[in-house]
């Protein structure tokens, strides 16, 4: 059995389920280290996370584009998991020019952080396959 079977059954799902968006959006992550949406050539949407078509337009005329500088805390809380053996998560709202608000992991200590604070996307290894993003102070 794996070391955490978490691990195995999140690559599975981004292998089987994965549209070829999210499987772009793994890669531009792991392999170029930035934060990716796609944007849409006729209506003008930036969508997180990135889509195969405009979710607004409908149009697959979309192109990846990074995303997440200029980014500013909009609120943020902690959240604790199951009996607390570990430090409760920072999950932060962080308004992101050209995309919206978006529900985020954070990294820092809640005395740390203020509403409007300048944020930017950190790349996060899980495991040698598989990545994902958290936002820090600027």
């Amino acid at each position: 059995m794996p070391a955490n079977p978490l691990d195995t059954f999140t690559n599975q799902a981004v292998k089987v389920f994965g549209n070829e968006a999210s499987r772009e959006y793994q890669r531009r992550l792991k392999d170029d280290r930035t934060l990716c949406g796609t944007h849409c050539g006729s209506c003008g949407r930036t969508a997180f996370p990135p889509r195969d078509f405009c979710p607004d337009c409908f149009s697959g005329d979309c192109s990846w584009v990074a995303i997440g500088d200029g980014a500013t805390l909009y609120a943020f809380t902690t959240q604790h998991r199951g009996l607390r053996f570990t430090a409760p998560d920072v999950i932060g709202v962080v308004n992101v020019p050209d995309v919206g608000l978006i529900v985020t992991p954070l990294s820092g200590r809640l005395d740390e952080l203020e509403i409007g604070q300048a944020m930017k996307p950190e790349v996060v290894d899980i495991n040698e396959k598989l990545s994902t993003h958290r936002f820090i102070p600027a």
